[in-house]
């Protein structure tokens, strides 16, 4: 018997709303539970979303991006990566601590992609795995085993120095309008 995988869902809501209904009906044959957030949160205060966000992550070992053309300009991925890599301990009630988590980058069938630059540093350090869409069937599930296996030996690539991105943005020319 496959062993269970939660896994917590980052992407565009708005653009790649296509890829995720694809994923979620892919898993035939996996033990994953999807544990991203389903619902429209954006009247809530920031820290009332970092808080689900962080509910939402707590038993899950994965934190999926998909790598699109909007990815890197939205402030709640950002904030999502940074909550999946920040783990803490909480000596009064271990169940409350947070072990950091393993993070899958899956690029898009896009015209370009947008990759947030927290994302981008974990890729570069060895930290993230990531892989393209077109491989989804054959190889999702060794991807995030191979993730979870990077959570578990080698947290000491994890790169979560940068500042919160603070709001959404657009890239033009290279400057953040």
């Amino acid at each position: 018997m496959r062993k269970k995988r939660n896994y917590f869902l980052s992407y565009h809501h708005e653009y790649d709303q296509g890829y995720v209904k694809i994923l979620r009906s892919s898993k035939e044959g996996m033990r994953i539970a999807d544990y991203s957030l389903k619902e429209n949160i954006s009247s809530l205060t920031d820290e009332k979303i970092y808080q689900i966000i962080r509910e939402k992550m707590r038993s899950c070992s994965v934190t999926i991006i998909l790598i699109g053309e909007m990815t890197g300009h939205r402030k709640w991925i950002d904030w999502e990566i940074w909550a999946s890599l920040r783990g803490y301990k909480n000596n009064k009630n271990p169940l409350k601590s947070f072990k950091p988590k393993g993070l899958l980058a899956i690029y898009l069938p896009t015209k370009s992609h947008s990759i947030p630059e927290r994302l981008q540093q974990n890729i570069d350090s060895g930290y993230a795995v990531s892989m393209n869409w077109r491989n989804i069937e054959r190889d999702l599930e060794s991807k995030i085993n191979y993730a979870i296996w990077k959570r578990d030996n080698t947290t000491h690539k994890i790169k979560n120095t940068l500042e919160k991105v603070d709001r959404n943005y657009l890239n033009f020319l290279g400057f953040k309008i």
